[in-house]
């Protein structure tokens, strides 16, 4: 039993003379004076540290348990303050979702599309999409990276010789490198040679033509919504995959690398938040819930990374 558990019955009380009536009240101070025995025993406050570390806990769950954690830390915490005890009051926004996970390609879709992609017919209202398009969706799919980010990669920022794309003023306006394996790399310089005869002069590495300096989301939207049309893949889902897809399953293909080869977590989800451009650890830790909601096998090996680890709910 912890000592910061003397406070629940009066802030209870308190609570219940104000006209609230929280059934999940009494349930989660059972857990966070587990959570405190465990981890705080003699703390008699809520801290930024004790507050994220309950509040973000796995078993957190659903959007709605995620809620009622931050809520019941927040009832906790201004019944201290209004003791006179210095506490943190959380300031955590919980987004919606459109839908609950976004729709992955499997590995034999995977295939399909790229075939697909392959055998694009050349088309004038969308000069020269049957080249860029088995690229760039290769791109976006072995670099996690955004459809803007893909579509504006200026010549100059792109090395063949490394396998490095230097990605400039990308979401907040920040700039980074993302490194492409050998494979990537091999297909993008015989693209270039092959592109480079047909548009010498381009600005863009996937530049359309002389006219239209590189492609937009939206041509890239219709382009993907083609091949999935014509691989017959649209039929194969409920709610229709998207381009930002392909990086979500970047992502969550990369987590489960990881986990599957006991690599340092703490370490690689840094390195891999940086490389896919996030703002944060919490923002990449999301793919780490999209793991275990579509891998259910892999529950206890994520329970044991994620202990005590901030899980975000949302996506960016």
């Amino acid at each position: 039993m912890s000592v910061i558990r003397q406070y629940f019955p009066n802030m209870i009380q308190t609570l219940h003379n104000l006209g609230y009536s929280l059934s999940y009240l009494e349930s989660n101070l059972e857990e966070l004076d587990a959570f405190y025995d465990r981890s705080y025993p003699e703390q008699t406050t809520v801290t930024f540290e004790s507050a994220t570390g309950w509040i973000y806990i796995r078993k957190a769950g659903s959007k709605k348990q995620l809620r009622e954690r931050i809520l019941t830390v927040k009832y906790l915490s201004r019944h201290l303050i209004s003791l006179g005890i210095d506490a943190y009051v959380p300031d955590i926004k919980v987004k919606e979702d459109s839908h609950r996970h976004p729709q992955l390609l499997n590995d034999l879709q995977l295939c399909q599309f790229f075939a697909g992609a392959d055998g694009l017919n050349a088309n004038k209202r969308s000069p020269n999409r049957e080249y860029i398009a088995p690229v760039l969706f290769r791109m976006i799919y072995a670099c996690g990276l955004r459809n803007s980010e893909a579509c504006t990669i200026r010549k100059e920022d792109i090395d063949l010789q490394r396998g490095i794309i230097r990605v400039i003023h990308s979401k907040g306006d920040k700039d980074r490198n993302v490194f492409m394996d050998e494979m990537l790399t091999d297909l993008c310089s015989r693209f270039d040679i092959v592109y480079s005869s047909m548009l010498p002069e381009r600005e863009y590495f996937f530049q359309i033509s002389k006219n239209q300096l590189h492609p937009t989301r939206y041509n890239v939207d219709d382009w993907f919504d083609l091949i999935l049309k014509k691989t017959g893949l649209d039929k194969e889902f409920s709610t229709k995959p998207t381009v930002h897809s392909m990086r979500h399953l970047f992502a969550v293909k990369s987590m489960k690398k990881c986990l599957e080869q006991g690599e340092d977590f703490g370490n690689w989800i840094k390195y891999l938040s940086k490389y896919m451009g996030h703002e944060s650890t919490e923002e990449t830790m999301h793919y780490l819930h999209m793991v275990e909601a579509l891998i259910p096998e892999y529950q206890e090996k994520i329970s044991s990374i994620t202990e005590g680890i901030g899980v975000a709910y949302e996506e960016f």
